[in-house]
C-alpha cells in the first residue's frame, strides 16, 4: 500500500508542469514572505485534495486559484507547524548555546516526535472542515497513528525523505551526464565562467522543477498516508 501511494504520488507530481514552474518562481522569492505564505497554502491545497481521493485514480494538481483562501490557509498552515516544533527549536537553541549535548539530544528527540504529530495534524485539519482545532488534538492524532501502526508510519515517512533525496541525486547526475556529452563540462574546467553557467543551470533546474515537483509529491503522499487511517 505504501508504495502504492509513493508511485500514485510521483505520477501526480508529474501531471501539470506549469504548477512546478509557479512554485518555483515563488520558491525564488520566498525572502519576501509572501510568496513563501501562498507555496504553504498550495501545500495544504494539495493535502486536502488527497484527503478527499482514492490511490491510483487520474487526479492531477489543483490550480493555482483562489488566492484569498490560499493565503489563509498558507497562514494556518505556518501556524501548525510553528507551535508544533517552536519548543524543540527554543530547546536545541538553549543547548547549543549552553554546549549541553544531553539537552541537544533532548530536543533533537521532541523534534522528531513533533515532526511525527504535525505530518498529521495539516491533513486532520484539512479533513476537519479547516478546523484549527483538529491539528491540535493530540488524542486524534496519536489514535490515527496507532492505526496505521507506528513502525509503517515512520517507516513511510522515511521512505519519503529517501525517495526525495534520490531524485535530487539522480537528477543531478543526469544533469552532469549531459553537460559531459554536450562537452560543457570540459570547457568547464579550463574556462571558469562556464563553470558558473553550468552550476545556473543545475540550479535553475532543481529550483523551477525538481523542488516544485519534491513539495508536490512529498504533501500528495502526506494526504494519502493519512487515509490509511481507514
Amino acid at each position: 500500500m505504501i508504495l502504492d501511494i509513493y508511485k500514485d504520488s510521483i505520477e501526480f507530481a508529474s501531471r501539470k508542469i506549469s504548477i512546478l514552474l509557479v512554485l518555483g518562481v515563488l520558491s525564488f522569492f520566498n525572502f519576501l514572505i509572501v510568496p513563501l505564505i501562498f507555496v504553504y497554502g498550495y501545500n495544504y491545497k494539495i493535502i486536502k485534495l488527497s484527503t478527499q481521493s482514492m490511490i491510483n485514480v487520474d487526479a492531477v494538481p489543483p490550480e493555482f486559484s483562489g488566492l484569498k483562501e490560499m493565503f489563509i490557509d498558507g497562514l494556518k498552515y505556518i501556524v501548525v507547524n510553528l507551535v508544533y516544533m517552536i519548543i524543540p527549536i527554543i530547546i536545541i537553541a538553549f543547548a547549543i548555546s549552553s554546549k549541553s549535548q544531553l539537552l541537544l539530544l533532548i530536543g533533537f528527540l521532541l523534534a522528531l516526535i513533533c515532526v511525527a504529530f504535525s505530518f498529521l495534524a495539516i491533513p486532520h485539519m484539512a479533513a476537519n472542515n479547516d478546523s484549527l482545532k483538529s491539528a491540535f488534538a493530540l488524542g486524534e492524532l496519536k489514535e490515527i497513528m496507532s492505526f496505521i501502526g507506528y513502525g509503517r508510519y515512520i517507516a513511510s515517512y522515511l521512505g519519503i525523505v529517501f525517495i526525495s533525496l534520490a531524485v535530487i541525486i539522480i537528477v543531478a547526475f543526469i544533469i552532469g551526464i549531459i553537460f559531459n556529452i554536450l562537452g560543457i563540462a570540459t570547457l568547464s574546467i579550463s574556462t571558469a565562467g562556464f563553470g558558473q553557467v553550468t552550476q545556473l543551470i543545475t540550479n535553475a533546474i532543481l529550483l523551477f522543477l525538481v523542488s516544485p515537483f519534491l513539495l508536490i509529491f512529498k504533501n500528495r503522499s502526506q494526504g494519502l498516508i493519512y487515509n490509511l487511517r481507514g
